[in-house]
C-alpha cells in the first residue's frame, strides 16, 4: 500500500489549481434524490450560494457561483461535486493516514469505510448507509475536517 496514497488529505481541500470538473455528476455511482427546498427568490437563493461561497477566497468565486447555483437549481443542495477526492474512497489500512494519533486515523478510517460506494447509501452526496444522514454538509468540509 502505498503511504502517500492520502497525503493529500493533510494539505486541505485542492484550490490551487481547482480540480478539472466538467459540471455532471458521475452516474456511475447511485445519487441521492433530489432535496426540496422552499427557496423561490434570488434573494435566498443568493444566500445560500454566498454561504457555501465564504469558504473559498474571494477570486475563486466567480468561477464557482454558477456551477454551485447550478447544483442547487438541479438538486436542491450545494454538494460541491467538483471537489470529491480523486482517490478511491475506502477503509485504508489504519497507517496510511495523515494522522498524528491513532485515534485521529481511526475516525479517518471509520468516515472513509462510510462513504465507500460499497457501503454508503449516496456516496457523492456524503450520505452513509442506512438513512438519508449526511456525514458531511459538502465536500469541502469533507477535506479540513481532522485532516488538517
Amino acid at each position: 500500500m502505498n503511504p502517500s496514497l492520502l497525503e493529500c488529505l493533510r494539505n486541505g481541500i485542492p484550490i490551487d489549481p481547482l480540480p478539472d470538473y466538467n459540471g455532471k455528476r458521475d452516474e456511475h455511482v447511485v445519487h441521492a434524490p433530489n432535496r426540496l427546498h422552499d427557496l423561490n427568490n434570488d434573494n435566498d437563493k443568493q444566500l445560500a450560494i454566498n454561504n457555501a461561497l465564504r469558504y473559498f477566497p474571494k477570486h475563486l468565486h466567480s468561477i464557482l457561483f454558477n456551477e454551485f447555483l447550478d447544483e442547487f437549481n438541479q438538486y436542491g443542495h450545494i454538494y460541491m461535486y467538483r471537489f470529491i477526492p480523486k482517490f478511491t474512497i475506502k477503509a485504508y489500512p489504519i497507517d496510511i493516514y495523515p494522522a498524528k494519533c491513532q485515534e485521529a486515523a481511526a475516525i479517518m478510517l471509520m468516515i472513509m469505510n462510510n462513504l465507500d460506494k460499497d457501503v454508503a447509501q449516496f456516496p457523492h452526496e456524503l450520505v452513509c448507509y442506512g438513512g438519508n444522514g449526511q456525514v458531511f454538509s459538502n465536500w469541502y468540509v469533507f477535506f479540513p475536517f481532522s485532516w488538517k
